[in-house]
């Protein structure tokens, strides 16, 4: 599973996201971070399997690890 890069519009605390490609109507696929993590605005960030990726300018792309799981939305 990879997602498009994305640009932070704002600062957000993130712990998990959820939607990720292969999602279905009655599930849906997330990434469980296994430490919060503070994108800033115009962070750019994407997910590639179980490791969300956040590049901040020119530096280098940083890992965020985490594990990915379905969850059923009623």
């Amino acid at each position: 599973m990879k997602t498009e890069p994305v640009k932070a519009g704002r600062a957000e605390l993130v712990d998990d996201l959820e939607g990720l490609p292969g999602s279905s109507d009655g599930c849906r696929l997330a990434l469980r971070l296994a430490s919060p993590v503070l994108l800033r605005a115009g962070d750019v960030w994407w997910v590639e399997d179980e490791v969300l990726y956040v590049q901040r300018g020119d530096a280098p792309a940083v890992e965020h690890r985490g594990a990915v799981e379905w969850r059923r939305q009623w």
